[in-house]
């Protein structure tokens, strides 16, 4: 043990501090192309809003798995869309080895007809 020199903590879930990273790095992903209010929201239960807050009109549901479930996280991501009250509820599962740009969003048909709906008024 060195004197003065602070030891990191250790992580007691290292797949939790896995998706805090990404997390971390899909917010900072999305102020870096404008959205200054996004931010890391703290993990609510039952009634789960979401990982990230900021665009109140999408519930994003953050993954970092070694497998991607598909209907598991889009459905997730629904079930957060209600609880926020938003419109949209998407999933961003991280892409093995790639930044967060690189990461894939999805969500059913259903949610992106409304969005193009929205898009092409």
């Amino acid at each position: 043990h060195h004197r003065g020199r602070r030891r990191r903590p250790r992580v007691t879930n290292p797949s939790k501090a896995r998706g805090t990273r990404w997390e971390v790095a899909v917010a900072a992903f999305l102020r870096d192309a404008g959205f200054d209010e996004v931010y890391r929201m703290a993990p609510a239960g039952e009634y789960d809003a979401g990982d990230l807050g900021g665009i109140p009109e999408v519930a994003f549901e953050c993954r970092d798995r070694n497998r991607l479930t598909l209907s598991e996280n889009v459905d997730d991501a629904n079930e957060r869309a209600h609880h926020k009250g938003a419109d949209y509820g998407v999933t961003v599962m991280k892409r093995r080895g790639r930044g967060a740009g690189d990461g894939y969003v999805a969500m059913d048909l259903d949610t992106f007809v409304r969005l193009l709906q929205e898009l092409l008024k």
